[in-house]
């Protein structure tokens, strides 16, 4: 007489067990894969922010864009400027065109560091090594944002004013906007 089998071996347990498990890893690999994408996106997308914020503060004050023009932005040389030029009704009458500049440039500088976000003292609001790079010739104007990514690729700034905005490394990411501003039509 044959005998009747009721649940599962040990070994239907163990193979089972096993199987889930690599599926669950490939799930976490996966995740982790997508968590740095969707990171290195963020950066991406705050460094091309940063550059189109200072190309539209030169264009508010064009007649100073050649005073604009450094390879030090994010290198913390910018000090405090006399006179905060900070309106919310946009009213730049209160100061005069270099001291707007002087304010453009501390505060995107403040930005590039991340000093506009703190967590206990540390800069937490920009992607680690930012720097801004500006060129300025004829009213052609490049802004260059270049910053440290996570893993390593190619040196994302080969060529040009780009190669020379932060430091050369397998893992320097940037932006550039190339744009003509003119002090007057």
């Amino acid at each position: 007489m044959k005998r009747r089998q009721d649940g599962v071996t040990l070994i239907e347990v163990m193979i089972s067990t096993v199987v889930v498990s690599v599926g669950l890893l490939g799930v976490f690999q996966l995740h982790l894969v997508a968590k740095r994408s969707s990171y290195e996106s963020f950066q991406y997308t705050q460094a091309h922010a940063l550059a189109t914020d200072i190309v539209e503060r030169m264009r508010v004050n064009a007649s100073q864009v050649a005073a604009y023009v450094s390879r030090d932005y994010g290198m913390g040389v910018f000090v405090p400027p006399a006179r905060t030029c900070a309106s919310f009704d946009f009213d730049h009458s209160l100061c005069a065109p270099a001291e707007i500049r002087q304010w453009d440039q501390y505060r995107w500088e403040e930005m590039l560091l991340g000093r506009d976000e703190q967590i206990d003292d540390r800069n937490v609001g920009s992607a680690n090594a930012m720097r801004g790079c500006i060129t300025a010739a004829k009213g052609e104007v490049e802004v260059v944002v270049s910053w440290r990514g996570m893993d390593e690729t190619t040196d994302g700034a080969l060529g040009g004013t780009a190669a020379l905005c932060g430091v050369a490394d397998a893992r320097r990411r940037s932006v550039r906007i190339a744009t003509r501003i003119v002090d007057s039509i």
